[in-house]
């Protein structure tokens, strides 16, 4: 009893499978009262037929065709032009051309970026006052400096550490509130005002 339930369950199963794969590959073409048209795989209500369509192309090839996993091997290395053109708009963006920074205990923060975000390969070496120094491919630094007046710029480079760009140099200014300058005058001590 048991084994014939079995297979009556099996031979229905298959047979709706069967009946469902028919079904699936039928399409109906639906135009509403607004003249919009729809196809489904849903047989509409009015009755109608499916559409007639015809079989499917096959071509065979002997083509190969590579897939990549994802996270397989890297991307093709862009050529200098490539990144150069992709990096146009490489530039300090803070500070500003001709800021004064006031009350900083000397620090100032340096950033610089472009619209297409920087990839870990590159790397950023910065200018101060014409000096060299390594620094972050994204982000910023934050320098201490002597007061006064400094020029800061930036050179992007490639994996193989050749220059892609450089900025245009920012000058910037460094000032502090003096002590000796605090606004109230004072007499020495003995003497009259």
């Amino acid at each position: 009893m048991r084994k014939g339930m079995i297979r009556a369950i099996s031979v229905t199963g298959v047979f709706l499978l069967t009946l469902s794969g028919v079904w699936a590959a039928n399409i109906w073409k639906v135009v509403d009262e607004n003249g919009n048209v729809v196809y489904t795989d849903q047989p509409p209500r009015d009755g109608s037929t499916p559409m007639d369509l015809p079989e499917l192309s096959i071509i065979a090839t002997d083509i190969q065709v590579k897939h990549t996993p994802v996270g397989g091997k890297k991307a093709k290395a862009r050529t200098s032009g490539e990144l150069r053109k992709l990096y146009r708009d490489f530039r300090i963006t803070r500070p500003l051309p001709e800021e004064t920074f006031w009350g900083t205990a000397n620090a100032v923060v340096v950033t610089w970026g472009s619209k297409t975000p920087l990839t870990p390969d590159l790397s950023v070496r910065l200018f101060v006052d014409g000096k060299a120094q390594e620094a972050p491919p994204t982000g910023g630094v934050s320098l201490t400096l002597d007061r006064g007046e400094h020029k800061v710029s930036a050179e992007l480079r490639d994996a193989g550490n050749r220059r892609i760009m450089r900025t245009e140099s920012v000058t910037f200014f460094v000032k502090q509130s003096s002590v000796n300058f605090s606004g109230s005058a004072t007499t020495p001590s003995g003497g009259s005002g």
